[in-house]
């Protein structure tokens, strides 16, 4: 008798060790994950951004997938988290329908803002990209509205607000971080701000419905629209 409540009482005390170090664990896992999320961009500083360079698409596209397939496997290797914790789940009509109007309201307040800023990216660069393949195009605007999405909004966001306790704090961060993540190609100038509003919505609408797909989706549409579409009509209208 003495032996069995001398062990009962042992595994009731390492009982909350072994949560303290697991709890322990996944701080340390979402700050590696955090660190990862937020910074791969800085690696690729020596890289050009001409979006018509095939090779630099290349490397940004290889090194964004990297980084999601590292953040799954703490997220959901490690962390044992689901789908849904991350934001990975159906949407409805309703969702669409916000989509539609934050697309519809960003492209109005950057078009308002691109007349007070110099943009980057000139309409040279731009034509140029209907050289880049179809099939390579269209991998850069996938990556990037999955991958991006996935880092900032879904991990970046979720993690945040686990290691914080405040959702809107964690949305505010992330979209900090978002928009410091575009530096490399618009400057630290007053041009930073057409992706800083770009996030505003895409954080604004996870915020609201804490749906990663919905984001995605309106993340692809805009680069969808200025990789695949307005090349092609510049040069349509240049002949």
């Amino acid at each position: 008798m003495p032996t069995d409540w001398k062990t009962s009482s042992n595994r009731a005390s390492s009982t909350p060790r072994r949560g303290n170090a697991l709890l322990a664990g996944h701080r340390l896992s979402a700050v590696v994950g955090l660190l990862v999320a937020f910074g791969w961009t800085y690696l690729l500083l020596g890289c050009s951004h001409d979006l018509a360079n095939i090779h630099n698409d290349i490397v940004t596209i290889a090194a964004e997938w990297a980084a999601v397939i590292f953040l799954a496997v703490i997220a959901f290797g490690i962390q044992k988290r689901t789908l849904a914790d991350l934001g990975l789940r159906a949407f409805g009509w309703r969702e669409l329908l916000l989509m539609l109007g934050a697309l519809i309201a960003s492209y109005v307040v950057v078009g308002i803002i691109s007349r007070f800023v110099s943009m980057p990216t000139s309409s040279l660069e731009i034509r140029r990209l209907v050289f880049v393949p179809w099939s390579l195009r269209i991998g850069m605007v996938l990556t990037a509205a999955v991958c991006e999405e996935f880092m900032y909004r879904g991990f970046g966001i979720e993690e945040l607000a686990g290691l914080t306790g405040s959702l809107w704090l964690a949305g505010l961060l992330s979209w900090m971080a978002f928009s410091m993540a575009h530096v490399d190609r618009y400057g630290l100038n007053s041009s930073l701000i057409i992706p800083a509003v770009i996030g505003a919505f895409l954080t604004l609408l996870y915020l609201w419905r804490r749906n990663l797909p919905v984001c995605m989706f309106l993340h692809g549409t805009i680069d969808g629209l200025s990789v695949l579409l307005v090349p092609y009509l510049l040069t349509h209208h240049m002949k």
